[in-house]
Order: structure tokens, then sequence, then C-alpha cells
């Protein structure tokens, strides 16, 4: 069986390559825009599905399996998503610093004609961090692509002083998630994919 991963990511690239997952990459454009304000679960889950749909819709494929996900960060009531520049990245971390915040992942899956989608979420407690470390880590530029600025995978992680969750989820795929999903819904266990 076919897996097209609906992504730009590279981190989801990279969990799908380390675990042997054989995938073929979509990487169409996708309008994340959303009419109406959701929650933060439902907003991922919804934007997870329209990534997945428009691949569908692009390729009309029913033979494979069409994966899709999307990841922000919500502090309060606050979605940070990726950053505009080093400004507001800078503004994201320092808001964070000392803090818990939640990382919220969608994801979407579509096998003959079925869609079936969930979202997860992943508590995270940053320690205190000092605005020399915000400084030095803007300058590696780990933070541009990435929702709420940092990457817990890399040198963001040092931010972090504690996870309750599925760590995946924070890399931006929570893939135990995923299995149940697929497995549940189309009998299909992704593990036992090559």
């Amino acid at each position: 069986m076919k897996i097209i991963l609906a992504s730009k990511s590279p981190r989801r690239r990279k969990m799908f390559d380390e675990l042997g997952i054989e995938h073929t990459l979509w990487d169409g454009e996708v309008d994340e825009r959303l009419n109406g304000v959701y929650p933060p679960n439902e907003q991922v889950r919804l934007i997870a599905t329209k990534k997945a749909r428009a691949c569908f819709e692009d390729l009309k494929d029913n033979d494979s399996l069409i994966i899709s996900a999307d990841t922000v960060v919500a502090l309060g009531n606050r979605i940070l998503g990726k950053p505009k520049d080093d400004d507001d990245a800078r503004n994201m971390l320092k808001s964070m610093s000392g803090t818990v915040h939640y990382v919220f992942s969608g994801v979407c899956a579509i096998y003959n004609g079925k869609t079936v989608a969930d979202s997860e979420v992943t508590e995270i407690k940053f320690r205190d961090v000092t605005d020399r470390e915000i400084e030095r880590y803007l300058a590696t530029n780990e933070h541009k692509d990435k929702a709420g600025s940092y990457g817990i995978q890399e040198k963001g992680g040092y931010f972090v002083e504690r996870v309750n969750g599925d760590i995946n989820n924070v890399v931006g795929l929570p893939i135990l998630k995923l299995r149940n999903m697929i497995f549940d819904e189309f009998g299909i266990d992704i593990f036992d994919l090559d």
C-alpha cells in the first residue's frame, strides 16, 4: 500500500523515515485559514483535514493512505503558530518562560474515500529562560518554521523542564494516535507497512 504524507514539515518526514514507514510526499499549497474561531484541539483537527482533503482532491487516489497533520502551541487563550519574524519568536519564547503551555496536533487520514481525524494534546513546562539564552537560540535559526518558535527535538529542548504526554506530538505527529486511528477505522497497522 502506498502512503502519502501531505506535509511540508521536515520533522514529520524524518519521523516516518526513522520509523521505516515508506512514503511519498505531497507538498501542495493549502489555505489553512478557517471560517470562525475554534478551540486549539478543533482547529488543528480541521486544518489537518483540509490538508488531507486537498491532497486527495489533487491526486484522486483511493488506493493510497493519505496522512496529514497540523500543530499549534497554546499559551492560555493565545495560539502561537509559526513566528512571523525574530521579534515575534522572541516574544513567544519570553511569554512561555517559566510557564506551562500546551501543544496540540491534529491528524487526519483518508483511505478508500473514508476520512478519520482526531487531535492530541501535550503539556509542556518551560524553565525560566534568560534573555541571553533566547538570543543565542534565535541565532541558530531553528525557530523559523516551528509552532511556538521552538523544536523540542533540537536546541529548543533545553528550555523544557517537563513534558506531560506524547513527546512525538510536540515534534508534530502523535504517531501512536495516528496508528490507533487508522487501525480502528481502516484495519491497517501502519507499523506493518513497508
